[in-house]
């Protein structure tokens, strides 16, 4: 694998008893880059991030890092420095801001540095700050949304993988979470990659969108490339004629 990508999926292949889910999905992930995987409902975007996090047994290649991890359990993928924060804000409602926020933390035997990364998440989310001894379940939906993602950065990830973090939220809230994610990739180096069924919501902020759509990879490219034509509107509505290998659009 090349240095420059810190996740290579290679022909990624899911099946649920005798539905195929995905069909040899291939995409990279530079390091360092937030990467949105868009497609409309039942596209197979959850299965593959759930895929590469250990969480759905699959067929195919994934290397993180430069390590295969396809096959090895969630922990395992966890502890290499990969952090999955799944759909539906998983917060522990009983547990105060702070209490969640230390969950991130238990793999870890560094105390000084991890009171020093929870300052870290406090200054990126201060909502967060403002209701640290709050219990989670009070918090709004934003803010549980924070929440997840500050506890996953708690674990020192190299690459998060973040499930529809804009899911029931309102517009104005879903973009300070991407100006977040935005910050923590330019400031702190964290490659992300991130589900979302609206390619509208990532445009602004990320820096490559993969359109998933009935299982495949149609379409691939910077928002930039991809808003001066209609190729993105294709590959979403299935309207438009792609390279399977490349995933671009073909004229």
């Amino acid at each position: 694998m090349s240095e420059d990508h810190i996740l290579r999926v290679t022909d990624l292949r899911i099946a649920y008893g005798r539905v195929q889910v995905l069909h040899g999905v291939s995409f990279d992930v530079p390091a360092g880059a937030l990467v949105a995987i868009v497609g409309p409902n039942g596209a197979g975007k959850s299965s593959t991030l759930s895929a590469i996090a250990g969480g759905v047994a699959a067929a195919g290649d994934v290397r993180f890092d430069g390590r295969p991890i396809l096959g090895l359990k969630p922990e395992a993928i966890a502890r290499s420095g990969l952090s999955f924060v799944p759909e539906g804000r998983h917060v522990f409602a009983s547990l105060s801001v702070e209490e969640n926020l230390r969950i991130g933390t238990f793999m870890r035997g560094d105390r000084p540095r991890a009171e020093r990364d929870l300052q870290l998440v406090l200054n990126y989310f201060p909502k967060l700050k403002e209701r640290i001894r709050q219990a989670g379940g009070k918090l709004s939906g934003g803010e549980q949304q924070m929440l997840v993602i500050g506890r996953a950065l708690m674990t020192q990830p190299k690459l998060m993988l973040i499930d529809e973090p804009s899911l029931g939220l309102a517009p104005r809230i879903v973009e300070e979470v991407y100006a977040i994610l935005h910050r923590l990739r330019s400031q702190e180096g964290v490659s992300i990659l991130v589900n979302e069924q609206s390619s509208r919501r990532v445009m602004n902020f990320v820096d490559e969108i993969i359109v998933l759509r009935d299982g495949r990879v149609q379409l691939k490219g910077r928002p930039s490339d991809l808003a001066k034509s209609h190729a993105l509107h294709d590959a979403y509505f299935g309207t438009g004629t792609f390279d399977r290998d490349s995933g671009e659009a073909v004229h």
